[in-house]
């Protein structure tokens, strides 16, 4: 029979610990991780010195005790259900806060309760960050000063000698500061290699000379506007490799990021724009018939053919763009879409170039 309760415990405790929600941001999983972690634990630690509290005869502390495992049993299972770790964390930290103001206050076994507070500011720090944590570290210290210090002992149960009450808030003071500071340094780290990894993403998905989406980038960029119909437009600058030959590369390079300007400026901000390679531009006007779309295609050609780049030597370098559109619906896919625009840029490269043409 213990063996069958033992194995239905164990059962109960995984299903409980098992299944941790997995939010993209890695710091919110080790979090409801430890919120897991400590109200399994809790529970198991505080139920058990509830139940060892009936020997002690002393039943205020005992049922204090039982309470609080029940109520860390209640938020285990309630963030098991909802995912609510935000909740669950405020339902844990100031669970324990009051049971470490009744130790402090009561004293525990043998007067020896105090000692447990230690096991706050690391806990809290880390589930509530540095700002939050640290309020709730100043207000714990602010609680227990009161109770230890009222005069005559009045809002203590237990019998602490001065030196010990001064002995305890002072080191449970140096903890917290030690552990703030840490806390502090760790935030600052994190913030410092999120913006590392989002420079990388952003490089590794943006063209460096253009910044606009490279051909890695561009299923991302389409991801953004989800399933939204619209207009694909294929871009190609009329006799780039005429420029890259008469003025040079870096010429070549800076008529790329005119004309990659050129259009952002006549595009809207939930529109896609994508160097495809070379001098090729691919754009995704979203939520555009294939007639409005001729008409920015116009804009734009318009645009880039008025646009004047300077070269080293001052001399004035004129670019056109052909272009082609296509539409991409529900019986279009991307990639087809794709294909379209592009072999409607060739109809107008055959038409004389600087010219738009649909599919």
């Amino acid at each position: 029979m213990n063996t069958m309760m033992l194995k239905n415990v164990k059962n109960i405790l995984e299903y409980l610990s098992s299944g941790f929600f997995s939010p993209d941001n890695i710091e919110e999983a080790l979090k409801i991780y430890t919120i897991y972690t400590f109200s399994v634990v809790g529970f198991i630690f505080v139920f058990i010195l509830g139940l060892l509290g009936f020997s002690t005869s002393d039943y205020i502390l005992t049922t204090f005790l039982l309470g609080g495992a029940l109520l860390l049993l209640i938020n285990l299972v309630y963030l098991k259900i909802t995912a609510n770790h935000i909740y669950a964390s405020y339902m844990m930290l100031y669970l324990f806060f009051a049971l470490m103001i009744y130790l402090v206050y009561g004293g525990g076994v043998n007067n020896t309760g105090p000692l447990w507070i230690y096991a706050l500011p690391p806990t809290v720090l880390f589930i509530h960050g540095f700002k939050k944590g640290l309020l709730d570290l100043i207000i714990f210290i602010v609680i227990i000063s009161v109770i230890l210090f009222y005069p005559n002992n009045m809002l203590l149960e237990a019998n602490y000698s001065m030196e010990f009450k001064v002995r305890i808030v002072l080191s449970f003071i140096l903890l917290s500061f030690f552990s703030s500071l840490y806390a502090y340094s760790r935030e600052k780290s994190l913030k410092k290699m999120k913006k590392i990894q989002k420079d990388l993403e952003f490089f590794l998905k943006r063209d460096p000379l253009t910044g606009l989406y490279n051909r890695r980038g561009y299923h991302d960029g389409m991801d953004r506007v989800g399933d939204t119909h619209g207009v694909m437009l294929m871009c190609d600058i009329d006799y780039f490799k005429r420029i890259n030959d008469t003025y040079g590369h870096e010429t070549g390079d800076f008529v790329l990021q005119e004309v990659a300007q050129c259009i952002r400026e006549n595009i809207r901000k939930e529109d896609v724009a994508i160097r495809w390679g070379g001098e090729e531009f691919l754009i995704f006007l979203s939520d555009t018939n294939i007639n409005n779309g001729y008409l920015v295609g116009e804009k734009l050609r318009e645009s880039i053919e008025k646009l004047t780049i300077y070269a080293r030597d001052e001399t004035t370098i004129k670019v056109t763009l052909s272009m082609g559109i296509s539409l991409l619906n529900d019986t279009i896919p991307l990639e087809e879409a794709i294909r379209n625009a592009d072999n409607a840029m060739y109809v107008s490269k055959a038409a004389g170039r600087n010219t738009v043409s649909k599919y």
